[in-house]
Formats: C-alpha cells, structure tokens, sequence
C-alpha cells in the first residue's frame, strides 16, 4: 500500500501509535538525562519524501541526523533529524552541564547525540512492536551533519525506497532549561506499511 492512499481510520491508527512512542521517547531520554522530561502533543503526518527538507528550512539548510535501518519483521529506515542548537542542547544534557556550554559538535558531542537517538528510536519502535506483536529492532545508528538533502538523498538510496512518502513525528522535548525540537522520520518499505496495517486490524 502507497501511504498516500490512506484512510482517516489508518492514518489515525498511525498517529496513535505514533504519540504512544514519543511517551515512550520522553520517558528513556529522562533515565539518560535525570532530569524530567516533558513531551508536547506530537505532529505526525504523511508527506511526500521531496517535501521532507523543507520541514527544516529546505535542502541546503546544515541539520545533524542519526540513521537506522530497521531489522526483523519489517524493513524501512528510521531518520532522527534536529538542528545544530538542539544537538547541542542535548549533548549538554546528557553531561549535566549548563545548556549552551557546548559550541561545537565534536566527535564526543557526536557520540552523545547518536546515543540519544538510538534510544529514542528504539522508544518509538517498542511502541510499534507493542501493538503490531512484531520484533522490530534498530540497526547500529548513523551519524552525519550535512545540507538535509544531501542526508535525505544518501539515506534514500542505501535502503533502495520504493516508496516516496514519510510518516513524519516532529515531537518536542522539554526540560526545565531548554525545548528541543527534534523529527523522526519512519521511511515505510510499502510491503511493511501493509504488515503494520494488517496487524493493527484496518487493512
């Protein structure tokens, strides 16, 4: 099934499931940080994979992106993608440390953030396998700050897409210190969408 050929009903069931993984997001990257962490009503919606750039000010705009592919029961990718400040915002977290201390995202910011992210994307996962009873789990994550197309086009061609649409979950996370906004971008294989669907009951 082509995600552009969605119903109300199963584009719905998606969301639900969507806003049940960013609790589950809000909650692991509180453990990583200590501090609570708060979650504002999540925007999840289709769009067409050429419209993804312009969810962070078009293709040449500079964003920092931790991908995954997924393994087990269904196929497709996982893109966590946030600005440069919000990286930073969250490598400072993760230390303990004063929010904009960091000013430059070295090799330790860098290992930081992909942690956070890879926890985040497995937050989101769990809910999925949660209400579909599937076993799905991240690959190893991966690391880039580059213009969002260039990530956008790299990521495309290494999990081969069929499809040309993205289930966008553009979630924001709050601390008593700072809001950082950041997107996961579920990259659906058509055949896995139907797998989802299919287990969810609204095939």
């Amino acid at each position: 099934m082509d995600p552009e050929n969605l119903s109300a009903m199963q584009i719905d069931a998606l969301r639900e499931v969507g806003n049940i993984g960013a609790g589950h997001a809000a909650t692991a990257l509180s453990q990583l940080v200590g501090t609570p962490v708060r979650i504002g009503v999540p925007d999840i919606r289709l769009l067409p994979i050429t419209e993804v750039p312009a969810v962070f000010g078009g293709p040449e705009n500079l964003v920092g992106a931790v991908y995954s592919r997924l393994l087990g029961d269904l196929s497709g990718g996982l893109l966590f993608i946030a600005l440069r400040k919000d990286l930073l915002a969250i490598a400072d977290l993760l230390r303990s440390r004063e929010v904009g201390t960091s000013k430059s995202l070295g090799a330790d910011e860098e290992g930081l953030v992909t942690h956070a992210a890879s926890v985040l994307q497995s937050a989101y996962l769990a809910a999925v396998s949660r209400f579909t009873e599937l076993s799905v789990l991240p690959s190893p994550p991966q690391f880039a700050f580059d213009m969002m197309g260039a990530i956008l086009e790299a990521v495309t061609t290494a999990i081969g897409m069929k499809a040309e649409t993205a289930i966008l979950i553009m979630t924001r996370f709050e601390t008593e210190e700072v809001a950082v906004d950041a997107a996961l971008f579920y990259l659906p294989d058509p055949d896995s969408l139907d797998v989802v669907l299919g287990r969810l009951g609204i095939v």
